[in-house]
């Protein structure tokens, strides 16, 4: 059973993206980086696909940011 709570999804998608453009990436470097595709990275910016936690973990190398940092923005932004 597949769960989605969009605006959990959106949340993230908006911070990964954010997060990116902070650091100078395109979704092409920071692919390569978390040694991903660059069309998976597109997929969670748009929030079309959810991440696991093997994927934010790569994420996280590829932003240089802590995985904590990332799950903080992430509930920050679901305050608004």
């Amino acid at each position: 059973m597949e769960r989605v709570n969009s605006q959990l999804v959106g949340a993230f998608a908006s911070v990964l993206s954010d997060a990116r453009t902070e650091a100078g990436l395109s979704q092409e470097s920071l692919a390569e980086r978390a040694n991903i595709s660059t069309r998976h990275v597109s997929y969670l910016e748009t929030g079309a696909r959810q991440p696991t936690l093997t994927i934010l973990h790569a994420l996280s190398i590829g932003l240089d940011l802590p995985l904590s940092e990332i799950l903080h923005r992430v509930e920050l932004r679901l305050k608004k």
